[in-house]
């Protein structure tokens, strides 16, 4: 399995696991299998396939002699050169004539029905757990009194369910995530969650969940006292099984049998609102479900349903959480990636339109941003800190119920600590 964003690859390759698979998990990229990436391409292919092409090379190097492997690599039809992923290193291992090498990829057509629905169902939940540990994991970065500590805690829990995961059935998974969120809660912090600014981190499903692809920007807002809300690989996986729906409804077919068409699938609610639910009992995150017809129909004015791929997931997200849940977007995607670029385009006018709001887009090719991007990144968080200032005063009275249940881990800060904590944060105004 390449990485393809650490917490989600690991519950993939724990799923694979205890399905009686033997896996050889890769780790999250590197410089190393960046340079390796880019010697094996022509470096004008997207960045997901370099570092994947990357890892590749890696473990076919580094496999037990006379070892076969199948490497798992996911496909999709639609406007995105992912498509041609499969078929541009297949070509590879004919040129560099790799032997014992096969590839196995499901494909979104279908909503990857290839796998089994025990398998199917074991990812979902494994997807529901690594979304929204993702975001307590930012949340305890930008706001843990002790970070350090605090990702220590962290690991040994996530360690805890990948255990549980990677058991053949599962048994005892959902206890393990409700045991895991009472510990998280445990975890002391410098403020309330609710005034922590929560910038929304959109985009391409790859670059904006790895952490060489995207330069650890979690980790470099946390520094800021900013938390990250990455989009969430789930909405990927309810944008296939709604665009399907649609397809069906226009090729004729009735509501009930597009019902019948799709029933296998009929769990993904219902796993999404009990996962969250739990780890929601951490008061790092709260427990709101993906809003997919939401996302759809505020990205509608913008990008028509039918445009397939990522554009109306960037679009509609970002429109439908900043100001609301957010106080600003940050879209990422590789370099000259066109789905990426048509967001950007329509993101930097929808955002500005009206009372403007914070927006950022990034094109990353693995390097270290340069300095024209670091300073937007500045002036970007500047404007979130000022549109979070401007949502705590408008939430007022009426948010102090919803505060008081989602920060009751929060201890007692001292007046010391917090004036040092509000030295940090711009005044709306300035």
């Amino acid at each position: 399995l390449p990485s393809m964003g650490r917490l989600s690859s690991e519950t993939l390759a724990a799923v694979f696991t205890s399905a009686g698979y033997h896996v050889l998990q890769h780790p999250p990229a590197d410089e190393a299998v960046l340079k390796l990436g880019r010697a094996n391409t022509s470096c004008k292919e997207c960045l997901p396939l370099i570092l994947t092409t990357g890892m590749l090379v890696n473990l076919v190097a580094k496999r037990e002699p006379g070892q076969a492997l199948v490497y798992f690599l996911p496909t999709a039809s639609g406007p995105c050169r992912f498509g041609q992923y499969r078929i541009f290193m297949e070509g590879l291992v004919k040129r560099l004539e790799i032997p014992d090498l096969a590839f196995w990829s499901p494909t979104s057509q279908d909503t990857y029905g290839n796998l089994s629905d025990a398998v199917r169902r074991a990812v979902w939940q494994g997807v529901i757990v690594s979304d929204s540990l993702e975001d307590a994991r930012s949340m305890l970065l930008a706001n843990a009194r002790d970070p350090g500590g605090a990702m220590e805690v962290f690991e040994g829990e996530w360690g805890k369910l990948m255990a549980r995961l990677s058991t053949p059935g599962q048994p005892g998974f959902l206890d393990q995530v409700g045991r895991t969120a009472s510990v998280l809660a445990a975890i002391p912090l410098k403020r309330p969650v609710s005034e922590v600014p929560v910038v929304s981190l959109v985009g391409e499903i790859f670059v904006r969940r790895d952490g060489l692809s995207r330069q650890w920007i979690t980790e470099r807002l946390a520094e800021r006292g900013m938390a990250v809300a990455c989009a969430p690989v789930a909405e990927w996986i309810l944008y296939v099984k709604w665009d399907m729906e649609r397809q069906l409804a226009e090729a004729g077919l009735s509501p009930a049998e597009v019902a019948a068409a799709t029933a296998a699938l009929s769990y993904l609610a219902e796993d999404e609102g009990a996962i969250k639910s739990l780890v929601a009992q951490s008061g790092l995150v709260d427990a709101h479900p993906v809003d997919l017809d939401r996302i759809v129909e505020t990205a509608r004015p913008f990008v028509p349903p039918d445009l397939g791929g990522e554009a109306i997931l960037t679009v509609g997200s970002a429109l439908s959480e900043v100001g609301e849940r957010t106080c600003g977007a940050i879209a990422m995607g590789p370099f000259g990636c066109m789905p990426n670029r048509l967001s950007e385009a329509l993101l930097s006018t929808a955002m500005a339109a009206g009372r403007p709001r914070p927006f950022l887009a990034v094109e990353s090719d693995g390097s270290p941003f340069p300095q024209l991007l670091n300073a937007r990144l500045e002036a970007f968080c500047l404007g979130a800190l000022r549109l979070h200032e401007e949502m705590r005063r408008k939430a007022g009275a009426a948010s102090r119920p919803y505060r008081s249940r989602m920060n009751r881990n929060a201890q007692q800060v001292s007046p010391s600590e917090m004036s040092l904590d509000r030295s940090s944060r711009v005044p709306a105004g300035k």
